[in-house]
């Protein structure tokens, strides 16, 4: 199938899904601003912005971690036994604690992924996909564990970045994220789109509409 976008920036009765949940909270100031801008750019090319309730968000680390943490250990099985010492600390430590994950777990974590797939079909009933930031924060220093956000929560490093891609790892959903700009220091920042199961040619439709009326130098500092 050729997913190749047309020409055209009209994105007329396309209706846009804008986050009142989970996907906003704790991100960085410079990065909602600039995601935020690119989905008025959206509104601006005839698209309908709707507001919408991310479904289940209580579940979403542990389901994500939950099938994760075992399917990773179990590919790594083999050379996690035989040369241990070719992974990281923080890495093997990941795959170790895996081994200890109890069959339950993962099923219950499956359990959960069906009703999440379930809950985020009805959503998108309503809108034809999602637009959100595609990771919390632009990239840390080297070495840097945490991030502390504005109202003192602390997170590690791993699991914000994780942590706005797990719904779409986990559901299946397609997403594909576009460049929206950079911030202060010049490290870029991305929105990710959210679509239907099979709706990539939506993506890329709205993706590209967007690419076509932003200047090119800032989408070259942003890539």
């Amino acid at each position: 199938m050729d997913y190749r976008p047309g020409a055209g920036t009209d994105l007329t009765g396309l209706r846009v899904g804008v986050p009142r949940t989970y996907y906003f909270d704790h991100v960085d100031a410079e990065v909602e601003a600039a995601v935020r801008r690119a989905i008025d750019q959206l509104r601006a090319l005839g698209a309908r912005l709707v507001d919408v309730e991310i479904p289940m968000t209580r579940y979403i680390q542990a389901t994500q971690w939950g099938l994760m943490v075992p399917e990773a250990t179990a590919y790594h099985e083999s050379t996690l036994r035989t040369v241990p010492e070719l992974y990281q600390a923080d890495v093997r430590i990941l795959l170790e604690a895996g081994e200890l994950m109890p069959a339950g777990d993962y099923l219950r974590a499956q359990r959960a992924r069906t009703l999440m797939r379930q809950e985020w079909a009805r959503m998108l009933q309503d809108v034809d996909l999602i637009a959100a930031p595609t990771v919390p924060a632009t990239a840390v220093k080297a070495g840097q564990e945490t991030i502390t956000w504005a109202d003192g929560t602390v997170e590690g490093v791993s699991d914000a970045y994780v942590r706005l891609s797990s719904p779409a790892n986990i559901t299946g959903m397609p997403s594909l994220s576009v460049p929206v700009g950079h911030e202060a220091a010049g490290l870029p920042i991305g929105m990710q789109l959210l679509g239907r199961p099979l709706g990539e040619s939506v993506l890329l439709r709205v993706g590209h509409a967007y690419e076509q009326t932003q200047p090119a130098r800032e989408l070259a500092r942003a890539a």
